[in-house]
């Protein structure tokens, strides 16, 4: 079997998901491939909550949205790894986190640390139980499923 990150690497895609509902096995294969790679990391989180907070609530989706793209074609044209995006599927910011990702990857060679799982063609963000947990039937992007043992 072969390693998809090593295949995406080596193939023209644009996007890669990495998948696993274990944020420290994410967190861990992203640290991987910086040491591996040294590839441009863009941490989400942080940066993307201290954009929006001085933003009035009505004007953070656009504010959020634009901020995305406008990051991602700073490092274009990557690869560049994704990390800490748990704020893009707050409901407040009525954003498709996988569309976004999909679309700001046209430009920009990216690897995406998504916190959730992906089982029968069907890719989720984070458990069933939590707040914004969310789906997404036949996702069309190519993911790497973290196993146990990765």
């Amino acid at each position: 079997m072969r390693d998809p990150i090593s295949e995406f690497l080596h193939s023209p895609r644009t996007c890669l998901l990495l998948v696993s509902p274990n944020i420290q096995k994410l967190a861990d294969k992203i640290d991987e491939l910086l040491v591996l790679y040294d590839y441009p990391c863009l941490s989400i989180g942080r940066a993307l909550s201290e954009a929006l907070l001085f933003t009035l609530p009505k004007h953070r989706p656009h504010t959020a949205n634009q901020w995305i793209r406008r990051q991602v074609s700073e490092m274009t044209p990557g690869p560049i790894l994704i990390t800490r995006m748990t704020l893009l599927f707050h409901p407040s910011l009525e954003l498709d986190p996988l569309r976004l990702m999909r679309d700001v990857s046209r430009r920009t060679r990216m690897i995406v640390a998504w916190p959730g799982n992906c089982a029968d063609n069907v890719l989720s963000y984070a458990v069933p139980d939590h707040a914004h947990y969310r789906t997404w039937r036949e996702p069309q992007i190519p993911i790497a499923y973290l196993t146990q043992d990765e």
